[in-house]
């Protein structure tokens, strides 16, 4: 028997991943039906007529983006399975599409520190759960890896238009944090003002990402290549957790009706890797000799270049450049290599590369490269790809 699955919007590519997600499941299994619910009726905060369309349309279930005022267990007195897809806050008597936000915070502060920078800034919206886990935990990586970086946080606090941005504000505040610096955006739309902002203070030429690198998160195709420079952002496994919600209301809907509505459970979406672009692409280190040394291995991941090359470039015994490198970056300067080739060999293969062309591209023994990029990822070089080519069905 199909499933009737209403759904407030599809058009947002965050949403849009989710539907192909929830259609591969419905082409592996049985037809579904997904229809789109009027945004003018969530928007207007009357749920008692979103609740009104779904049973008269005889939904099976209801995912939404619900505010925390929602009476969102009225779904549940009509038979209707419902789950929000997480806006402002996670919902303890109904399903939730969440996110390991604090793994999203972590995996960009840790991208950005590569990166040499010493000084962050982060742009949210306070209120938002999303935004504040990534914040914090972007935060709390930052400081317990670099004590003494200086960090700048700006948040929208009224939530009721989450799209407007004050470009005057926002370049203030750019054109006062310590520069160079990296700034997180809570999400790829407010990276975009970052960048927006950063233009109209730099004048005709922006100053990204030289002074200033933006990363946001969820990395929207259309608006990552809409910025300009274009966007880096990391990814996440939304089309994977579609595919999982689909299968949560699969295994509901086979139950008696008395026994769907009980337990409940957070279906994560897990972030996966940045994929880079313009905007985040040069070495902010204040100190010359380290970013020299960033620098050159970031510009050379395709040549055998090695420690000894790096201690040519600087004058400074092979000794005190592994001190000072190791103080500033946390790490040795080999290990370094060995993460920006993994690094490498990630963009590469998301841009088509097969495993063994992406290695040889580098430079790299094959299996070499392998035993570092299963330890570092906890995936070998095929089975990354692998997801590459199912978030692309």
């Amino acid at each position: 028997m199909a499933r009737l699955l209403m759904m407030t919007d599809f058009s947002e590519s965050y949403a849009n991943k989710l539907l192909k997600g929830i259609m591969r499941f419905s082409h592996e299994h049985e037809p579904w039906v997904v229809c789109k619910m009027p945004l003018s009726l969530r928007d207007n905060g009357r749920m008692d007529e979103v609740v009104k369309f779904a049973v008269s349309w005889k939904a099976d279930a209801i995912i939404g983006q619900f505010l925390p005022t929602d009476d969102v267990d009225a779904f549940r007195r009509h038979g209707i399975i419902a789950i929000a897809q997480d806006f402002q806050k996670r919902f303890p008597s109904i399903h939730n599409i969440s996110g390991d936000y604090a793994a999203s915070g972590r995996i960009c502060a840790d991208y950005l520190i590569k990166k040499g920078v010493r000084n962050f800034g982060f742009y949210g919206l306070k209120g938002m759960v999303w935004s504040d886990e990534r914040r914090d935990s972007f935060v709390d990586e930052i400081r317990s890896r670099l004590p003494d970086a200086t960090i700048s946080i700006r948040e929208k606090n009224d939530l009721s238009e989450t799209w407007w941005y004050d470009l005057e504000a926002l370049g203030t505040w750019l054109r006062e944090l310590p520069k160079p610096v990296a700034v997180l955006a809570c999400d790829d739309n407010r990276a975009y003002y970052v960048i927006e902002a950063a233009k109209q203070e730099g004048g005709e030429t922006s100053r990204i990402p030289e002074e200033i690198m933006v990363l946001g998160i969820d990395n929207d195709e259309s608006l990552c290549q809409l910025c300009s420079p274009q966007l880096s952002s990391l990814n996440q496994g939304v089309e994977e957790a579609g595919y999982e919600t689909a299968s949560v209301i699969d295994e509901l809907l086979s139950l008696p009706p008395e026994k769907r509505f009980g337990k409940t459970q957070d279906i994560i979406v897990k972030p996966t890797f940045v994929t880079a672009r313009r905007s985040t692409d040069a070495v902010l280190h204040p100190n010359p000799y380290i970013s020299k040394v960033l620098y050159h291995i970031n510009n050379n991941l395709n040549e055998r270049v090695n420690v000894e090359d790096v201690v040519a470039l600087v004058p400074m015994s092979r000794r005190l450049l592994e001190n000072v490198f190791r103080r500033e970056m946390g790490i040795s300067i080999y290990q370094y290599i060995i993460k920006m080739r993994v690094e490498k060999m990630k963009d590469l293969m998301v841009n088509g590369y097969t495993p063994l062309a992406a290695a040889d591209s580098l430079g790299m023994d094959y299996k070499i490269i392998a035993r570092s990029f299963k330890k570092m990822t906890g995936m070998t070089p095929g089975e990354f790809a692998g997801t590459i080519t199912k978030k692309e069905i």
